[in-house]
Parts: structure tokens; C-alpha cells; sequence
């Protein structure tokens, strides 16, 4: 059986970020004069559990996996992209590995687990001797895009044995999968980053469109988009894993990147046409989804660099505050007059013009303070 330190047993710490943009505005939301500290607890406990049963022979715990908070979440999300990810094949991943049985499928990676389950607790030791310098880089990363007086208090549960490498959230908590950062700290921070914000993103952006798969689809390109440009994992040397996967992904999105606008605009001329259900899913799980390199995801960045750019920091902010999927219509203004941008569709340039832009009260700002 796998020992844990008593002082691994729970890894948590916090992350104290201090939110330094320069956001005004008609609201007092954009109007605080001292910023409010973001925070953030990253915990291990789940991942040391984990890693304490494998090929340790013994049964697991059905029933506190069935009710695991972050378990559940896990599922929850992968699930909109592949049916075979529940609860029953998970606890069988999970027997297999106690067992120290590789699978065939290895659909939640325990065969990667069961390989390096030391080095994955060295990792996690890592994590804790690391606090300082997460906090200060993280600082860095998001603050810029963080309104003046926004509150956050974020809870970020280290896992391991997921389906795909990366990170999800759910509100104001999120999930990073550690076997695929493989010792790559500066991946880790930029991991972590690209995820803090998406809960930031939930304080202050305006609420995701329920019905409308059109408007979903826009919002969510927006949200990762963002997020993506924001931690930025192209501004980072090569050499550790997570990183060069990430560069790679974003290396073979932007040379595909108007095939990208393209397929955009095909699944806004489908959605409009087949506005039903399991219409967003089908589109959801090509163009968000890690299977095809996540393809909406190079769109999203391309068009937030692009506004942010041409715009006051301050209205790009309140604008997501006010009306996220508004920026396609700026962009759609930036392209007539610069024909080397890539190209927003007929079909997406047709939905844009029948829908009501929300951003009134960011138009009379024309510079940051």
C-alpha cells in the first residue's frame, strides 16, 4: 500500500490575487476604488486517496466514489461529449487499477497512473513547496482582466485519472488533471490560470444564454477564447510537457485558423436550422471539445486579441460584462476595413445582424484611466 505523509494527507493553500485592471464604467461594479482579493484553494486530498489504493489489491470505496463531489463533476462534463463516461465505467477504472490491471480502453488513463504513481506523488509534493511563486505568477496572468473590485473565492481539485489532459470547471470550482502535467510547472501555473479565470469569468460576465444554441456557442467561444489568450501558453519557452502540447494544439489551430472561422459558420447555419435538442451537443463536442484540438477555441482567441487590441481595456471589460458575444459584432466591423483578418461568415455575419446588442452603457468610455 502506497504511505502518505500525514502532512500530504490534505494539500491546501491559498492563493491571494490582487485584482489590478483599470476597470470604469457606469456601474459601481467597474467603479470600486480599492480592488478585492481573489482567492483560491487547491486541494490534492482526492488525487492522494487515488494514488493510495493503486495496485494496492484491496476494495475500493463504492460508495464515497458515487458520492464524490468532484467525481461527479468530472462525469457531469465529459459526458456532454461521450456517452461511455459514467459512474459504473468509472468505478470498474477504478477497481482495474487498485488491482494493478491495465485496461484496453484506459478511457480515465489509470494505465498512465499505475506507470507513474511515484512521480505523481512527488508532483503533489511539488505543488505544496510551489505555493509562493503560483500565487505571485497567477497574480500576473489574471489581474489584468479582472475588474477593479471583483470578489472570487475558487476551489481547484487536483485529479487523476480523467479522461483527457487539461482542466474543466463548474462554477466557481475546477479541476486540473495532473498526469499530463508531468512535472511541467510553468504548464501547471498557465493551466491553472486559463481555469481561475473561467470562475472569474462567472462573477462578472454577463449570464450564458439558455436556449438559443446560436447564442450558447458564442458565448462559450468567448468564454475559452478568452481564457486561452489570457494565459497565453504561446509567450512560453518550449520544454516541459503540458506546454509543448499546448503549443502544438495552438501551433495546428492557427494554421488551419480560417478552415476554423469556416466550420464556425457551418454550425451557425445548422443551429438555426436544427435549433433542437442535441443540436448544441453535436457542435459542442466538435468544435470545444480536446477530440479535434478544440478548434472554436483559436476562433474565440482570435477575435478577443483582435478587440482587445482596437479597444480601451476598460470597455472590452465592461462590454463582457454587459454582452460577451457582442465582440463578434466589433470584429465583424475590424474585418471590412482589414481584409488580412480572418473572415466571420455569411451565416454568422446573418445572425449577428437579427440579434440586440447589450452594451449601451460601454460607450462612453474611450480610454482607460
Amino acid at each position: 500500500m502506497l504511505k502518505v505523509s500525514n502532512h500530504l494527507r490534505q494539500v491546501t493553500f491559498l492563493l491571494s490575487l490582487a485584482c489590478l485592471s483599470s476597470v470604469v464604467g457606469n456601474s459601481s461594479e467597474f467603479g470600486a476604488e480599492q480592488p478585492a482579493p481573489l482567492s483560491l484553494l487547491l486541494k490534492t486530498d482526492l488525487s492522494l486517496q487515488i494514488l493510495s489504493e493503486v495496485c494496492t489489491g484491496k476494495p475500493i470505496d463504492e460508495f464515497e466514489i458515487r458520492r464524490s463531489k468532484p467525481i461527479l463533476a468530472m462525469l457531469t462534463h465529459f459526458s456532454q461529449f461521450r456517452d461511455y463516461f459514467t459512474m459504473d465505467t468509472y468505478i470498474l477504472a477504478r477497481k482495474q487499477a487498485a488491482n494493478c490491471e491495465k485496461s484496453s480502453r484506459n478511457i480515465y488513463r489509470f494505465n498512465e497512473v499505475i506507470d507513474h504513481k511515484d512521480s505523481l506523488l512527488d508532483q503533489l509534493r511539488s505543488i505544496k513547496e510551489n505555493q509562493q511563486s503560483l500565487s505571485i505568477n497567477m497574480t500576473n496572468i489574471v489581474s489584468p482582466y479582472t475588474p477593479d473590485g471583483l470578489s472570487y473565492s475558487g476551489t481547484a481539485t487536483v485529479m487523476i485519472g480523467t479522461p483527457s489532459c487539461g482542466g474543466w470547471a463548474k462554477g466557481r470550482d475546477f479541476y486540473l488533471d495532473l498526469p499530463c502535467i508531468k512535472g511541467d510547472e510553468q504548464g501547471m501555473l498557465y493551466l491553472i490560470a486559463h481555469e481561475s479565470y473561467h470562475g472569474i469569468q462567472n462573477e462578472f460576465f454577463a449570464d450564458r444564454p439558455k436556449k438559443d444554441g446560436p447564442a450558447k456557442l458564442l458565448d462559450a467561444i468567448v468564454r475559452e477564447g478568452s481564457a486561452t489568450a489570457i494565459a497565453d501558453f504561446s509567450t512560453l519557452p518550449a520544454g516541459g510537457y503540458y506546454t509543448d502540447l499546448s503549443q502544438r494544439i495552438l501551433q495546428k489551430n492557427s494554421r488551419r485558423v480560417q478552415s476554423n472561422f469556416d466550420l464556425l459558420d457551418l454550425a451557425i447555419l445548422y443551429l438555426t436550422r436544427k435549433n433542437q435538442a442535441g443540436a448544441y451537443e453535436k457542435v459542442n463536442s466538435i468544435g470545444l471539445s480536446g477530440s479535434f484540438d478544440s478548434p472554436f477555441y483559436s476562433v474565440g482567441v482570435t477575435i478577443f486579441k483582435a478587440v482587445d487590441q482596437k479597444l480601451p481595456r476598460a470597455k472590452l471589460l465592461c462590454i463582457l460584462h454587459s454582452d460577451p458575444a457582442a465582440i463578434f459584432s466589433l470584429y465583424a466591423s475590424f474585418q471590412k476595413q482589414d481584409d488580412t483578418l480572418p473572415q466571420l461568415g455569411p451565416a454568422l455575419l446573418g445572425y449577428l445582424s437579427t440579434r440586440p446588442l447589450k452594451m449601451t452603457a460601454c460607450e462612453t468610455i474611450e480610454s482607460d484611466p
